[in-house]
């Protein structure tokens, strides 16, 4: 799957600018996805579930993979940045 995206992202037209703007764009549709799940008062109208709340949050994971592949990023590099901010998560949890 990384490959696929890898592949998609390079294919991407838009620039860093556009693609930071449309960033911001998926992270306000997470937010409102999951004030709708929550029943947050004024965002009942929107009528979202759980399974919308998670599409917008793959939708966010894919600008920002892209974003990733733009920067120049390679396979290995993002595998071992991963692996480094997960120990580094995984000892915060452990104290």
């Amino acid at each position: 799957m990384i490959e696929r995206i890898i592949k998609l992202s390079k294919k991407e037209n838009k620039t860093n600018e556009q693609m930071l703007l449309k960033l911001s764009e998926e992270v306000g549709e997470v937010s409102q996805a999951y004030l709708s799940m929550a029943h947050a008062s004024g965002s009942d109208y929107k009528d979202k579930n759980e399974k919308d709340y998670q599409e917008e949050l793959v939708d966010s994971l894919m600008v920002i993979s892209t974003l990733l592949v733009k920067s120049g990023i390679s396979k290995e590099e993002l595998l071992n940045l991963l692996e480094k901010k997960c120990n580094k998560w995984e000892s915060k949890q452990n104290n």
